[in-house]
This record gives C-alpha cells, structure tokens and sequence, in this order.
C-alpha cells in the first residue's frame, strides 16, 4: 500500500520579488511527521512565457542572483519547461485538497507568486486558505534559530532549501529545538 503524504513544502526560485514575480523553479516535497519518507518535485521554468504573461521581473533580484553561488544558478538555468506545462505538472504531483497542509518559508512570497502564475494561465491552486503554514512563525514560536541551523545542499536551490525547511520544523515537532 502506497504511503500518503499529508504535508508539502514548496519553494520557489524567481526572478522578482513581488507577488507576481516570474518563477524559475517550482520545488515541492510530500512528507509526514512520522516517518522520513518523502516524494519530490522539481522543474525549471523558462522564464519567457511569465514575462509574456506579464508577471514581473526585476533588476534587482537579476543583480542579486549574479551575486549568488554559480551552481544555485545553474540549478535553474537546464531543462526548463513552460510555465503553464509546469503548472499542470505541479498539479499532478499535489492535486487539489482539502486536507493537505501546505508549508513555505513566510506565506507572504511562495504562495501569491504561485497564486499569480495559476491566476495568468487559467489554473486553480490545489489548496485551501486554511492549509497553509508559515514555516518562520513556527520557528519563532518555537524559539528555533533557522539562521544558524544545520541545512540540507546549496542555498537557493529550491528542492535543497524544501529539504532543510522540513528538517527545521521536524526538529521542532520532536523538540530537539
């Protein structure tokens, strides 16, 4: 019998800031608390059809990204795809639900940046308002210093950064905080 997931964490890498910023890569892992288990997504995103569709792309965060790890860059730069085909691939891998509760790093940049490029393409997002969680307010409340901990690969590659998001908040489950 297959293992259910009844958790994701997404993260995004993209080329702005805003809420309707272009996204590079879409990044997302299925877990649960009680085991180590986890199914992964992840695809690279051309960013031509969300500047088409108008979503936005900023100076700055281009500066920003010639400033980070070549390989964080590199990480986004093959294999990309459409971004309404990576949607529909996205919505494969987490179809619409009531009950899964959905995880990212603040709920004030992944979430609208994807509400975005679902609201330009036609698509609906497969979750609830209710399911979603800010990964920072449960570190706060749990006077966990993300900043310092332990992290799974490269920073701003969006699978290794779901990757270390997931083990911050399973430290803080199991109190080892």
């Amino acid at each position: 019998m297959a293992l259910e997931f009844t958790h994701t964490c997404i993260d995004l890498e993209t080329l702005s800031t805003q809420s309707d910023a272009v996204i590079v890569t879409i990044a997302a892992v299925k877990f649960r608390f009680d085991t180590d288990e986890t199914e992964k997504f992840c695809v690279n995103v051309n960013p031509r059809e969300g500047k088409e569709l108008g979503l936005h792309i900023s100076k700055d965060t281009l500066d920003w990204w010639r400033l980070q790890n070549p390989e964080a860059v590199k990480a986004w730069q093959h294999s990309q795809i459409g971004l309404s085909d990576a949607l529909d691939q996205f919505l494969e891998f987490v179809p619409s639900s009531k009950t899964m509760k959905f995880y990212c790093q603040g709920t004030n940049f992944d979430f609208p940046v994807m509400e975005s490029s679902f609201r330009v393409t036609g698509k609906r997002e497969p979750w609830k308002f209710y399911n979603l969680v800010d990964i920072r307010t449960i570190c706060w409340l749990a006077s966990f210093d993300y900043k310092n901990a332990p992290r799974v690969g490269e920073y701003h590659n969006a699978l290794d950064d779901c990757m270390t998001q997931i083990s911050w908040i399973k430290q803080i489950i199991k109190g080892q905080n």
